[in-house]
């Protein structure tokens, strides 16, 4: 007990540091609301919690549980995505389902490795009927400490338990408190606000965990307020179902991704988009002609997300533009970003000084897909100069291209043909202190021709070029 207890007196010797404090003050601003409930900024601190990790903190008693919010998101000195709360540290992991991606930091199992002490001994039973076994941990849960936890959250957010109730000093109050370990806390039971509650109430682990990681100390300083910083829409009124189904899919895999300050965003690593996640095949271009391929219209999805990373005056480090004009994208020349797996990426860098929330919309009914951006505005903004085309090209002969997959006799025209142009679009960030970046986004697209697909028992008219199918 000795390591944990010097650890903690560590905390309370750091009086310098701008960590808020241990309770929430009843004399402080409210917490203020914004982007439809998405984010919240607690003036306690001058921190905001926002998104999924907001819906993950809501739900499992929000300040009573885990207290104040001591950083932004950050990428902290393990590498990790985390967010420092008083009595927690949030994980968030982006590459993994949406569901999964948001879980606390095993604060307790790190704090109490090596203890050897009785409270902690694997146990083969329970020595007490009215406490509930825990076969997984070889621990007992029951009184209290068992009501919070079932109804924080239980294994989901706490994990199981790893020591029996036992009695510890408090090094910051001098106090004996009855605690039990966690793996991601420890909870503390204090009778004399028996039957408020605060009765059961978690340690300060988030705030041992912050004095341990230099990136998370120099991220405390209060901030501001979450703002939109970007938007953009586009329209699918005109696609396939089978594209329609993609671009939900993918939409829901990015939306409400969080990207720290400094991090590189990669549409390809953002997610899986595979048939065993619910993609379909879709058309896309390949090599310069129509395949049938897996998550068609992915890149309806990148281009809004660049349009809308474009237009918040963030840093583009990777895009690659169509290689025949697409119509989907309200002619914008020059404004598109292709992906495709595992080779063409999109991909852009959050430099700003916090973190930058993605917010998807997709609205079948309407046929738009919105994607929002909001993060700590630094003033800049945005113009385009453009664009600029030059060396026009028209389209030649009519393609067709046999698709065993259609009805026999069918015939669908794909692409109504288009030229060919090489297109300039300049984007020019100004920020605040009067710096200006100028971003070039050249595109050459190639002409294209009218392009129909035909089903078993169609015979291609005379006078137009006939490819076999990939596949």
């Amino acid at each position: 007990m000795r390591h944990l207890l010097l650890a903690l007196a560590v905390v309370l010797l750091l009086p310098a540091i701008p960590l808020g404090p241990a309770t929430p003050v009843a004399a402080a601003p409210a917490t203020q609301l914004a982007a439809g409930g998405n984010f919240a900024f607690f003036p306690e601190t001058g921190h905001n919690v926002g998104m999924q990790i907001k819906r993950f903190f809501d739900s499992h008693g929000g300040v009573a549980t885990f207290g104040l919010p001591l950083t932004e998101l950050i990428v902290g000195a393990d590498g990790l995505q985390v967010q420092y709360f008083e009595r927690a540290r949030f994980e968030y992991r982006p590459s993994a389902p949406p569901e999964a991606r948001v879980a606390l930091t095993r604060a307790g199992a790190i704090l109490s490795a090596g203890r050897g002490d009785p409270a902690f001994q694997w146990l083969a039973t329970s020595p007490d009927p009215s406490r509930a076994f825990m076969p997984q941990s070889g621990h007992t849960l029951g009184g209290a400490f068992g009501w919070f936890w079932q109804q924080r959250g239980g294994v989901a957010v706490f994990g199981y338990p790893i020591s029996e109730e036992f009695r510890e000093r408090d090094p910051a109050t001098g106090q004996e408190l009855l605690v039990q370990y966690f793996e991601r806390a420890r909870f503390e039971y204090h009778p004399e606000h028996a039957g408020t509650p605060d009765e059961v109430m978690l340690s300060p682990l988030g705030r041992l965990l912050l004095s341990q990681d230099p990136v998370a100390l120099a991220a405390t300083a209060p901030t501001r307020p979450i703002e939109l910083l970007g938007q953009a829409t586009t329209g699918f009124n005109t696609s396939s179902s089978e594209r329609v189904i993609n671009i939900g899919r993918a939409t829901a895999i990015v939306d409400s991704i969080m990207v720290p300050a400094g991090a590189e965003f990669s549409f390809i690593a953002s997610g899986d988009f595979s048939e065993a996640n619910g993609f379909v095949e879709g058309y896309a271009i390949v090599g310069g002609r129509l395949e049938r391929v897996l998550g068609g219209g992915l890149c309806q999805v990148s281009t809004t997300l660049f349009r809308a990373v474009s237009n918040a005056g963030l840093e583009v480090t990777r895009r690659v533009g169509h290689s025949h004009i697409v119509y989907f994208y309200e002619n914008i020349l020059g404004f598109d970003a292709t992906v495709f797996t595992p080779s063409v990426d999109f991909r852009w860098r959050n430099d700003t000084a916090g973190p930058v929330y993605i917010v998807g919309i997709t609205d079948v009914g309407s046929a738009r897909l919105t994607f929002q951006l909001y993060g700590l505005a630094d003033g800049r903004s945005v113009r385009y100069e453009g664009p600029f085309e030059r060396n026009w090209t028209q389209p030649g002969t009519p393609i067709w291209q046999f698709d065993p997959a259609l009805p026999r006799g069918a015939v669908r025209q794909l692409v109504h043909g288009r030229p060919g142009v090489d297109v300039t679009y300049n984007r020019i960030v100004a920020f605040a202190d009067g710096r200006t970046r100028t971003d070039r986004y050249f595109t050459r697209y190639t002409p294209w021709e009218d392009f129909y697909a035909y089903g078993p028992g169609v015979t291609p008219p005379a006078g137009v070029r006939v490819i076999a199918p990939k596949r």
